[in-house]
């Protein structure tokens, strides 16, 4: 099944259960509303898309359990959009071609809206996969020790000369800040599906470089497009001394490590006989 297919059969199937779900599992319909405001935005679903994508890859049946999983990580995708564009954090006004959260909203709406979408998330992995492993595996991938540790380290990198050449450090915030969310939603799928070892194997080493090259990718975004493609701020994390691949290698050199990271991700499933997450990576193509 090609990506494109398997995108516009199950993206729908997405968007319409987090707008239903998201409606009748909470109570008060105005913050309902707040919460639903960010997650039904828009985007490309890509982690539910590649957690639905490895079941596929595994020949595991798509149901609604299933599909509560995927939208789970959607649910804390979400969240760390909403919290990574306040003012204390990157300070942006749009998301998606739309106003973020705070902006919409108000600051304390926008903060309180990611904090309900975290534990939610957990809550619709958990019951959807009955399973504590898969619990497990979300909360680290956004704990101290990824995602939210990440941003910490991009926080406390940005305007900071002694990160800028820094490649161990820069390599472990892209990592954490982005690729460990990357990384949860095809172990949950390998796991829910009890891959084998060798399977489990190679489907983390394709989430490890699709993972870390999603970071690079993002980066080149930023100088590649204009604020109307990528529908947010774009030419920003010069300005604002930020630390990243970029500034690190290059734009020649970090079109290079992308395209590695391809090869290699791709290398490493080339045993499935389904395509469908080695296409992922056909997303980089407008900025290589």
């Amino acid at each position: 099944m090609e990506l494109k297919d398997f995108q516009e059969k199950y993206t729908p199937q997405i968007d319409s259960y987090l707008e239903e779900h998201l409606k009748t599992e909470v109570d008060n319909p105005v913050f309902s509303k707040i919460m639903s405001y960010s997650v039904m935005a828009g985007g490309k679903r890509l982690r539910p898309l590649l957690f639905l994508s490895t079941l596929k890859t595994l020949n595991h049946e798509i149901g609604e359990s299933e599909l509560r999983i995927a939208c789970g990580i959607e649910l804390i995708h979400t969240y760390s959009l909403i919290h990574d564009d306040l003012p204390a954090m990157d300070n942006d006004d749009y998301r998606r071609g739309k106003l973020t959260s705070h902006k919409k909203w108000g600051e304390a709406e926008a903060i309180l809206a990611g904090d309900a979408l975290l534990p939610l998330g957990i809550q619709w992995i958990t019951e959807g996969s009955n399973s504590a492993a898969l619990a497990i595996i979300i909360s680290q991938a956004v704990g101290p020790n990824g995602m939210v540790g990440g941003q910490y380290l991009d926080i406390d990198s940005t305007n900071n000369d002694s990160v800028r050449e820094n490649a161990k450090l820069i390599n472990q915030m892209e990592w954490l800040k982005t690729g460990c969310l990357i990384e949860a939603s095809v172990k949950m799928a390998a796991v829910y599906a009890k891959a084998s070892a060798d399977e489990l194997e190679r489907l983390d080493k394709f989430s490890k470089e699709f993972g870390r090259s999603y970071q690079i990718y993002d980066d080149l975004v930023d100088i590649v497009e204009t604020a109307k493609e990528a529908g947010k701020a774009t030419h920003k994390d010069a300005d604002e001394g930020k630390n990243n691949t970029l500034t690190l290698l290059g734009i020649d050199a970090s079109r290079k490590e992308l395209s590695s990271m391809i090869v290699a991700g791709k290398e490493a499933i080339a045993i499935f006989n389904e395509p469908l997450l080695g296409e992922f990576f056909n997303l980089y193509q407008k900025v290589l």
